[in-house]
């Protein structure tokens, strides 16, 4: 029976804690990025734009392998290599570009007026950041988090290289 396979039970496991890791953290990440993107004046921000929209043209393999490569040759990293961790990165960095792109979208819309009013109500850039707009975001966050936790549960092609034996998801099984 396939519910008793200890190989079935560890993929289940992983196939779980990755797209809702991703879910969880994905959403956070982005809107930072899109926030930094809309409303700051920071030199490298178009720099980071485009990294964003042109790493989205790189195939998924490619983009594992890249990552493979990362992880084996750079010292410090190459204990990832094989943990859930490593997967957990690679996910969430291959739904960088639409994640970032619909919060940049809300972002625009929102204005500068809650924040600026948050400001001079004696609020710091955290304080503001965190009750008016991840409150306005949230909609938008939580779409892009159930995204996330789809295009998670059945990602392949980013992650075959990177997984081990103990870290096979569902769809690598």
């Amino acid at each position: 029976l396939v519910l008793s396979d200890p190989d079935f039970l560890r993929a289940l496991r992983t196939t779980f804690i990755l797209p809702t890791s991703t879910a969880l953290l994905s959403p956070i990440l982005f809107s930072i990025l899109a926030y930094i993107l809309v409303r700051t004046h920071w030199r490298g921000r178009t720099l980071l734009d485009s990294i964003i929209w042109s790493s989205a043209a790189i195939p998924g393999i490619l983009s594992g392998l890249g990552l493979l490569l990362l992880f084996l040759d750079t010292p410090g990293l190459r204990w990832l290599y094989g943990t859930i961790w490593a997967l957990i990165l690679v996910v969430v960095i291959s739904g960088k570009t639409t994640g970032t792109s619909m919060i940049k979208g809300v972002l625009v819309q929102l204005g500068k007026d809650l924040e600026e009013a948050g400001r001079v109500s004696g609020a710091g850039w955290l304080g503001t950041y965190v009750h008016i707009v991840i409150p306005t975001l949230l909609p938008t966050m939580v779409l892009i988090g159930v995204l996330n936790f789809v295009g998670a549960a059945g990602q392949t092609a980013n992650i075959v290289l990177l997984a081990s034996k103990e870290t096979r998801t569902l769809s690598l099984l």
